[in-house]
């Protein structure tokens, strides 16, 4: 056995015993969809990653995934002189694996010209890219209906750019989404695009080692896709409809829609009917029961309720959210629409999710 092989087979051998328990990481349905844990950009030795596809497929399926890709490099293969190169190989060693498992793996790849890259999703032919540079895969790409994103557009420069190949390609209708984080690198720049061009947003992993090492704890990037079915054809469907969020760690981006839809899904009051003096302060209990975070501040202006602090309300916990009462209220059986912003969903550029929380307090003299 080749060196260079002997460390993709001791990170497989680590890896396999961490992979045994799956972390369910609940995330709420909507109303007619599925939400879908997805990552649609991962590597393996069959390019520049470091494990087998079996092995990313496990990572998944531990990390509480749904659908994955595995988006090795078409026209880049470090590892050539230990393993065959074949498009598909990837794809084919996976899916039984995957289908054993209960997950959805997207027949995919990655090709690049230069800093340029571009994942293609839900390929029907890997043989007919073979030979191609960029422009031409993308449009064999679109003869086959796949879904493309651009992958990390301010990869190795100062800022993300709206550049003049990738205007050519956008304005042929090549690509339909946008990599807008990758791992943990948000890009701010690319973010008004979203919606200036009409893209989906695809947030990825872009994992290349141990998904353990690289993203420990939660914060491990995610798309999460809201599909009719838990089908390939309806995670294709959504993503060119671009009913998508994206989630790494503390953070979550997407339109005002389906973050609304989440956190009503996911937080309840535990403690709407309240007593208080004026003047003191009132404890509403919330509990989240998704493994999604939302850091939440009171953003009422005027009336009896006063915010006191921000709070952490973690996945899956309860926590305490503190609100004064106004000295000069009267007595009797009050009823508001708190006005809370979730300062970590990011719904467009400076602008957060802001919910309403029904509250009802009976103040006494």
């Amino acid at each position: 056995m080749t060196i260079a092989l002997r460390r993709p087979l001791l990170l497989l051998v680590t890896a396999l015993a961490a992979a045994q328990v799956r972390d369910p990481l609940p995330v709420p349905d909507l109303p007619g969809y599925r939400t879908l844990k997805c990552d649609f950009h991962t590597h393996t030795v069959f390019s520049d990653g470091q494990v087998w596809p079996t092995l990313r497929v496990l990572e998944a399926w531990r990390d509480g995934l749904d659908v994955i890709a595995l988006s090795d490099h078409i026209d880049y293969q470090p590892h050539k002189d230990d393993v065959r190169v074949q498009i598909r190989r990837p794809y084919e060693l996976a899916r039984a694996t995957a289908e054993q498992l209960g997950l959805l793996l997207v027949p995919a790849f990655e090709i690049a010209r230069g800093d340029i890259h571009f994942n293609v999703l839900f390929v029907t032919d890997f043989d007919a890219f073979r030979g191609l540079d960029q422009a031409g895969a993308l449009r064999v790409a679109r003869q086959q209906n796949a879904f493309v994103f651009w992958n990390h557009p301010g990869w190795r420069r100062p800022k993300a750019e709206w550049l003049p190949i990738v205007d050519e390609y956008y304005r042929e209708k090549l690509f339909q989404g946008l990599e807008l984080i990758n791992g943990p690198v948000f890009y701010p720049e690319a973010f008004p695009w979203i919606e200036e061009k009409n893209l989906t947003l695809i947030c990825n992993t872009d994992v290349h080692g141990l998904t353990a090492w690289e993203y420990p704890n939660r914060t491990r990037a995610i798309t999460l896709v809201f599909a009719a079915a838990a089908t390939l054809d309806a995670v294709k469907e959504a993503l060119m409809a671009r009913r998508t969020v994206g989630w790494q760690g503390e953070n979550l981006w997407g339109s005002e829609t389906y973050l609304r839809g989440l956190f009503q899904a996911a937080v309840k009051a535990e403690s709407s009917e309240l007593r208080a003096r004026p003047g003191a302060t009132v404890s509403l209990r919330l509990r989240n029961d998704s493994a999604l975070p939302f850091r939440l501040e009171v953003r009422q202006e005027g009336g009896w309720l006063r915010p006191v602090r921000p709070v952490e309300l973690r996945g899956q916990s309860t926590a305490v959210l503190a609100v004064s009462i106004a000295k000069d209220v009267p007595a009797g059986n009050h009823a508001a629409d708190l006005l809370l912003e979730a300062t970590n969903c990011h719904v467009a550029p400076g602008r957060r999710l802001q919910v309403r929380l029904p509250v009802r307090v009976l103040v006494t003299h």
